[in-house]
């Protein structure tokens, strides 16, 4: 079997060659800069001179990009888009999410029954998983210990928003409305409102508004960036308070491109690599957070499952996938509010004993079935390839 793979700065891309590798798959790679994910004459000359479609199987990627599905389409090529983001800041997915070549796979069940409900027939509901053979081989020193060894660590973006500068674009009414359904949001685990409340003509009004304001901007602002910029204001706000908090009480890290000066105690790090050095910052931390972004409305993130594989103990805000399928205070703990994560930061710092075996019995599970290997057979299963 041999696929054509298209890399770019994805955290899979590693364990997909990786994984390929041990199941005698061969892999002819290709890289490419888009200038419009929808539109790219460049690319579509390039593509039509260099694939031998006869050659390949089919066409694999992370993440969906329309202008691959198009161009596998035109050669006859299965397109499949492995996601692990959501959204996948896709403008007009919908414009060829339907084309019949693709088979598109999301962890987030919510969205998937958001596209089956819509009538695509393309796309499947996978959960994600780790490199099972990579993660059991990983060996973690004494030095790594000493250097990586935390109460509570983060991995992870604080979210510069966009709502600062959106507010602008508002009148006095919209800006009231949408705080208070942020500030609802922000205490609210399990469910997420911004898709009903904010309705297509709320976004007209808004738009409406920008023009009044501003006759020369050609300017549209879409639904999807408007509440993706609100999920991230409400994520990067309980991620500092929470932070904060745990800083003042704990031996507190956060690894990030970004850091904050009112995260008071908190040590602040450069992001960790994904491969080489994530594993161990979950290992050696006594309590790895997952405050998960809020518009990730069921699915599991990565970093659940990268937490519980290398068998760190794992402490998560709600999330409904995470607590249908892992037991709660068996193989993994949530939390349901600012208060109640540090409530449980400190028992379980406490209980060793408790919260080594809550790890260990998450690690078991993780590495026996949420691996990338059976991932990825479900997948070529699901294509017929």
């Amino acid at each position: 079997m041999t696929l054509l793979f298209y890399e770019w700065n994805s955290y899979f891309q590693y364990d997909i060659k990786w994984i390929c590798k041990e199941k005698g798959i061969q892999l002819d790679t290709f890289m490419w800069k888009f200038t419009d994910k929808n539109e790219d004459e460049a690319f579509e000359r390039w593509f039509r001179e260099n694939v031998d479609e006869s050659r390949f199987d089919a066409l694999l990627s992370v993440n969906y990009w329309p202008m691959l599905s198009k161009m596998a389409q035109e050669k006859g090529l299965k397109y499949l888009a492995w996601c692990y983001d959501n959204p996948l800041n896709v403008i007009n997915l919908e414009n060829t999410l339907g084309n019949p070549n693709n088979y598109v796979f999301f962890f987030d069940r919510v969205q998937t029954e958001k596209y089956l409900k819509a009538g695509f027939d393309t796309v499947y509901y996978l959960p994600l998983g780790v490199n099972s053979t990579r993660l059991s081989k990983l060996q973690v020193s004494a030095a790594d210990r000493k250097r990586y060894s935390a109460d509570v660590s983060l991995v992870g973006s604080l979210y510069e928003s966009r709502m600062p500068e959106l507010w602008a674009l508002m009148d006095e009414y919209i800006r009231g409305y949408l705080d208070a359904a942020m500030a609802v949001q922000q205490n609210l685990y399990g469910y997420y409102l911004f898709d009903e409340l904010v309705t297509d003509e709320l976004v007209e009004r808004i738009n409406g508004y920008i023009r009044e304001q501003h006759p020369e901007t050609d300017f549209q602002l879409l639904k999807e960036a408007l509440t993706f910029a609100m999920a991230s204001d409400v994520t990067r706000k309980e991620r500092l308070v929470l932070l904060t908090i745990l800083g003042r009480r704990f031996d507190t890290r956060l690894y990030s491109f970004q850091g904050s000066n009112i995260l008071e105690g908190v040590k602040c790090f450069p992001p960790v690599d994904y491969i080489s050095e994530m594993p161990k910052v979950f290992t050696c931390s006594r309590v790895n957070l997952n405050p998960v972004l809020r518009c990730v409305q069921s699915g599991i993130p990565l970093r659940a499952l990268d937490v519980m594989g290398m068998g760190g103990f794992l402490l998560s805000s709600w999330q409904m996938e995470l607590v249908e399928q892992f037991e709660h205070e068996g193989e993994m703990v949530v939390y349901e509010s600012i208060e109640d994560a540090v409530e449980k930061v400190g028992f379980y710092l406490k209980h060793e004993d408790i919260r080594k075996q809550i790890a260990g019995q998450g690690r078991e599970k993780v590495l026996k079935n949420y691996s990338l290997q059976s991932r990825l057979q479900t997948i070529l299963e699901i294509a017929e390839i």
